[in-house]
């Protein structure tokens, strides 16, 4: 079984399924409009702590000035068609340094304790900052599994390489979503995040540019495999490649 295709496939089907959500049943004016049509619906306790109805009411304003303001419309959706080529020669040269970088510094630092662990379970773990650490673990018994990204590994997490060190930086894969958040400013970043019920809106898209950012990983370490096995960290047979979001579900990127 070829893993590595099906693991490219699975990003790109990601993508483009994202991709195609975005632009048509979650597009952003169709998901206010869904809010709009059941916000009267919606069940607010009554509270000694908080005026509900206020909040009710701005709730329902803001709502209103969101499905009204095209400007935003027409600024997410030219966002989508600017997720960056992870083919240029520029992001591809940034991802190796950084990978060959990290890793690197992080052989030079393994404990002597856990030299007798072999790595086969590596992980980009990001929070919401846009840099990533590196987390280490051998765990024998692992069996490859194709995730959906709805789904938790398990691992042996006691058997600890190395975990939360290096710094790897998607800045260069989320630039257009980073300078659209700063476009729209703090306020309105807010604004959506309050009126729209899951709060998420924003972070789906964000994870979208990130979910290319693994394909760029994924194509780099292809290219690049050779070098990372160089690279005096204890490994074994196979290594598993995976990122996620900090205590998130994973999604494969790569088998070395």
């Amino acid at each position: 079984m070829d893993k590595n295709k099906f693991i490219k496939e699975n990003l790109e089907h990601h993508i483009s399924n994202s991709i195609k959500l975005f632009k048509g049943q979650f597009s952003f004016p169709n998901i206010v409009q869904q809010e709009l049509a059941n916000f009267d619906n919606i069940t607010w306790l009554p509270s000694t702590e908080f005026d509900f109805e206020s909040l009710k009411k701005e709730n329902k304003k803001e709502l209103i000035e969101l499905s009204k303001d095209s400007q935003l419309h027409s600024k997410i959706e030219n966002l989508l068609t600017e997720l960056i080529d992870v083919n240029e020669k520029k992001f591809q040269d940034n991802i190796e340094y950084q990978l060959i970088d990290n890793l690197t510094k992080i052989a030079l630092n393994i404990s002597k304790e856990k030299k007798n662990f072999k790595l086969n379970l590596l992980f980009l773990e990001h929070n919401y900052e846009p840099e990533a650490c590196f987390c280490g673990f051998d765990d024998s018994n692992y069996k490859y599994k194709l995730l959906s990204g709805q789904e938790y590994l398990k691992y042996d997490y006691k058997k600890e390489l190395f975990n939360g060190v290096g710094s790897f930086d998607y800045s260069n894969i989320l630039s257009p979503y980073l300078k659209f958040e700063e476009e729209i400013g703090e306020e309105k970043v807010e604004m959506i995040n309050e009126a729209l019920s899951g709060g998420m809106y924003l972070e789906e898209i964000k994870k979208l540019f990130l979910l290319k950012g693994f394909l760029g990983i994924h194509l780099c370490l292809d290219r690049i495999k050779d070098k990372i096995r160089q690279i005096n960290i204890p490994m074994r047979n196979e290594v598993f490649i995976f990122g996620n979001e900090h205590d998130c579900e994973q999604l494969n990127i790569y088998v070395l």
